[in-house]
């Protein structure tokens, strides 16, 4: 819960300072990712060292705001904080009668992103490079997991107050479970295929 109330706290003076200034925007932001994941978990057993090969995937949807400070019409640096809904498929191991398990997780996200609009056209490429940490709040033992982030996308311009942002990214988790945790997580490996829309708020 401490966690959480430092990142909102650090989202509300983000958008303090940059209020400041006259290059800011705000954007409602919806972000849709798919999650495929594998690991191997180590444990005893009966007194028996037993290995589990464990995979599935998550789908997750995320809705917020993303306030952004726009060092030049092309340039932007951008922090989000998103509501996220997590659905986990459990697709190995199954369970005794070789079905599949589904959880449900709730948390917060937080993405850092600095973009790069290709030309002064009202349709133009738009690139970003960034991170992602999401603390879960369901299970709020759980550490804060980071991403590294990339999106190639449009920016379309409907007016000069107001534009469109439709982007697809992929991200890579940095986070690895804690190595000496019982039981012991391996070979941990998850990536995010996603695509976010964005409408952006020029003041």
């Amino acid at each position: 819960m401490k966690s959480l109330s430092l990142f909102v706290g650090l989202f509300g003076l983000s958008i303090t300072l940059l209020s400041a200034q006259s290059r800011v925007s705000i954007a409602p932001t919806y972000w849709f990712a798919y999650n495929p994941y594998s690991y191997q978990l180590d444990m005893t057993y009966n007194a028996v060292p037993t290995q589990i090969q464990a995979a599935g995937y998550n789908t997750v949807s995320s809705l917020g705001l993303t306030t952004r400070y726009h060092v030049s019409f092309r340039w932007d640096l951008s922090v989000g904080v998103l509501y996220q809904r997590n659905t986990d498929h459990v697709e190995s191991p199954q369970g005794p009668y070789s079905e599949s398990a589904t959880f449900i997780s709730k948390g917060v996200q937080i993405p850092v992103v600095l973009s790069y609009r290709l030309n002064d056209h009202r349709l133009s490429p738009y690139f970003s490079a960034g991170a992602l940490f999401t603390k879960s709040i369901t299970f709020t033992e759980a550490l804060v997991k980071t991403d590294g982030l990339i999106g190639v996308g449009l920016d379309y311009q409907l007016h000069s107050g107001l534009s469109l942002l439709v982007q697809p990214t992929a991200s890579y988790g940095i986070f690895q479970p804690v190595p000496d945790a019982f039981p012991r997580y391996i070979n941990y490996r998850s990536y995010s295929l996603g695509i976010q829309t964005q409408l952006i708020w020029h003041f």
